[in-house]
């Protein structure tokens, strides 16, 4: 059995013992010396590269396939990040096989070709450092850590319009001084869903998905699967989506995210919270030439949310829009989004807006470069106390937008991004450049962490400080990748006399998928 992390009488967490985190650091070691066996397995090293350790700026795959229930499913004989859009029922024609004794797991046939079980896993090992995890808002905020995430999935298929998926995993954080909730859970259930299909001819299809499921939306930024922890974001409740290829999409949730215990199979909904929604979304071209049109409305509950000096119920209400495309060397993806509702007796009137825009270079250009720039910009409460609350805050934000490192979050925040992009090679990213944030409203307080937490408040100036990022992905086979990310943050004059202080941060984590 794995050693806990303990807590002292007054109530603080301490570092695990030393032979935990001698422990995580020898399974790391394990770990990299069994994957360089895969690379050298044949089967494995020559397969097509596709599928991407999770969402980031110029990732080495093609985009991953749709996360919606009854969506375009991936590549055939790809795994993927998001488990349940694999496709394996192309190994119901023997000729397809490639020998790997992994493979024979993701189609076993059950009396006929098209009823089937797949059975597949994933371990993770991430090491990460920070100077300091909240910019100084916390004393002594120095943290060394291994999360270990490991994963078995099965998938079972009756013909074409009903499958059953259940996801099982184990949590671990080894050598932390801060331990993180969302990184550590003895074993339990991830995902358990059905998926009901009811064909509509040529109108298309209706997908139903009731159980516990993770649900990126749109371009998985104001909703997104937290994947720089062992637990994404899931909910509990029911999904139904309508769908006519190629033309148009309409996602409706009501659920209720997954609160996460500390023993096994103690899992279970919150119910102090709730996530309603619609999201609509048209295909390429269908009303604006070569972009596609998403609009969404997202209702969510807190009973306990907190602000610069402020704690109570929130309900809140977000309107989107979402334009993405590309148009030759050119790529696009602008979203806009206005909030309503009520915090703790005031009203919300707060507003987002996200863009990323690129310029890929000619083929055939070394490196095959592309120069973009991500600019984003969430509102703050620029009057406390007046009974209106201008304060941003996303549903279920992907994690990190700016950084790996998490420090700010997408409240009271302008951030603008150059970056260029360089492809080595078929299978390796890399992305750099300085990115540069001030508070929206010098008002409001700056917001760090998972949790959006409120931070450090800066004295004087708006602008809060500069990062200068470099990450690379690898994808050394399909069922192998790498990713490492190191930030600079340098704080400003303001921030610092706010408390604020000057960090570095590098990740670097090894995912084995099967």
């Amino acid at each position: 059995m794995m050693p806990k992390s303990r807590t002292s009488a007054a109530g603080q967490p301490r570092a695990c013992c030393p032979a935990a985190k001698h422990f995580g650091y020898r399974t790391a070691r394990f770990f990299v010396l069994a994957s360089a066996i895969v690379m050298a397995t044949p089967s494995f090293a020559q397969a097509p590269l596709q599928g991407s350790p999770g969402p980031a700026p110029g990732n080495a795959a093609p985009p991953v396939p749709e996360p919606i229930p009854g969506g375009t499913p991936a590549t055939p004989g790809v795994p993927q990040s998001l488990r349940w859009t694999e496709d394996w029922s192309h190994l119901a024609d023997p000729a397809r096989h490639t020998g790997s004794p992994l493979e024979a797991l993701r189609y076993l046939p059950l009396g006929r070709p098209d009823i089937y079980l797949s059975v597949g896993g994933e371990v993770r090992e991430y090491y990460q450092h920070w100077d300091h995890l909240a910019l100084g808002a916390i004393p002594s905020d120095r943290l060394d850590m291994l999360e270990q995430r490991l994963r078995l999935v099965a998938d079972l298929h009756v013909g074409k319009n009903l499958r059953g998926f259940v996801e099982i995993g184990n949590n671990r954080e080894f050598g932390a001084e801060f331990p993180t909730p969302p990184n550590r859970g003895k074993t339990d259930v991830m995902q358990a869903f059905v998926d009901m299909t009811v064909p509509l001819g040529d109108a298309g299809m209706i997908t139903v998905r009731p159980g516990r499921f993770e649900m990126p939306l749109g371009n998985g930024k104001l909703v997104g699967v937290r994947e720089g922890t062992n637990y994404r974001f899931t909910y509990q409740g029911v999904r139904a989506t309508y769908r006519l290829n190629g033309r148009v999409r309409i996602d409706a949730f009501a659920v209720r995210p997954v609160s996460i215990g500390p023993d096994a199979f103690d899992d279970g909904r919150d119910d102090n919270r709730h996530f309603y929604g619609v999201y609509i979304g048209t295909g390429r071209g269908v009303v604006i030439p070569d972009s596609t049109l998403d609009a969404y409305y997202y209702d969510v509950y807190r009973r306990t949310a907190r602000y610069a000096g402020e704690i109570g119920a929130e309900h809140r209400s977000s309107w989107g829009v979402r334009v993405a495309g590309r148009n030759g060397p050119i790529d696009y993806d602008l979203e806009g989004t206005f909030q309503t509702g009520s915090f703790a007796g005031s009203r919300i009137r707060a507003w987002g807006t996200l863009l990323d825009f690129g310029y890929n270079l000619p083929k055939g250009t070394p490196l095959a470069p592309r120069l973009g720039i991500r600019a984003n910009a969430f509102s703050g409460d620029d009057k406390p106390r007046d009974g209106t609350i201008g304060t941003f805050s996303p549903p279920a934000p992907r994690l990190p937008i700016y950084s790996d490192a998490g420090f700010l979050q997408l409240s009271n925040l302008i951030d603008v991004y150059p970056n260029i992009t360089f492809r080595p090679g078929k299978s390796l990213v890399i992305v750099t450049g300085p990115e540069f944030f001030w508070r929206q409203t010098n008002n409001d307080t700056t917001y760090v962490g998972a949790t959006s937490q409120p931070g450090i408040r800066p004295i004087g100036s708006s602008f809060v400080g500069a990062a200068y990022n470099a990450q690379a992905d690898w994808l050394v086979t399909k069922n192998l990748s790498y990713r490492i990310f190191y930030t600079h943050h340098d704080v400003s004059e303001s921030f610092e006399r706010g408390g604020g202080r000057n960090t570095d941060y590098i990740g670097i984590w090894q995912v084995l998928r099967f």
